[in-house]
């Protein structure tokens, strides 16, 4: 008999923010080394094909030593974004894609340790940016995901704000 202890996740969605010069976001996400501290929750990608990329990882695939190096549930951004690079560079602009990045638990960390943060880093199980290209366009919209239901909305509203900043200081124009 075995027990089973299910926890759920509660996401919100908070802001979308439309990119107003593509190429800015795609240098920084794909040309550079901006987010590669984030975390890869999945990516995808239209050219001639559809390429899915999962961003978990598979633990099987390492040693007991080499999985205590990569203690992490997803990939870093670092370790993927050469792949996505190939799929989309060329003459030809992809048809659609998305990315969903996660912030590292070290953002994570400094956004609950906030003085104006009302939650906990342990209950904040993700702070996500969804990056997504589609008809010449890009959007991204932040997310955050709970280990449990909240009304504070602090930790929301402290990712937003850190998000805009970021994308300010890398010269990301959006509206």
């Amino acid at each position: 008999m075995h027990n089973t202890i299910c926890i759920r996740e509660v996401f919100y969605f908070m802001i979308s923010l439309q990119i107003k010069v593509t190429k800015q976001i795609m240098n920084a996400l794909l040309a550079s080394e901006c987010f590669d501290a984030f975390l890869l929750e999945e990516a995808a990608v239209a050219t001639f094909n559809t390429f899915h990329i999962d961003g978990h990882i598979v633990e099987d695939f390492y040693t007991a030593d080499e999985r205590s190096e990569h203690p992490c549930e997803f990939s870093l951004w670092r370790d993927i974004r050469p792949f996505c690079f190939q799929l989309i560079k060329g003459k030809k602009t992809p048809v659609s894609f998305k990315v969903v990045l996660h912030a590292p638990d070290a953002l994570v960390e400094k956004i609950a340790a906030d003085p104006e943060c009302g939650v906990a880093a342990n209950l904040i199980r993700a702070l996500a940016l969804n990056i997504r290209y589609d008809n010449g366009h890009v959007a991204c919209v932040t997310g955050c995901a709970y280990s449990t239901f909240l009304i504070d909305k602090s930790a929301e509203k402290l990712w937003d704000a850190y998000v805009r900043r970021m994308f300010s200081g890398l010269n990301i124009d959006y509206e």
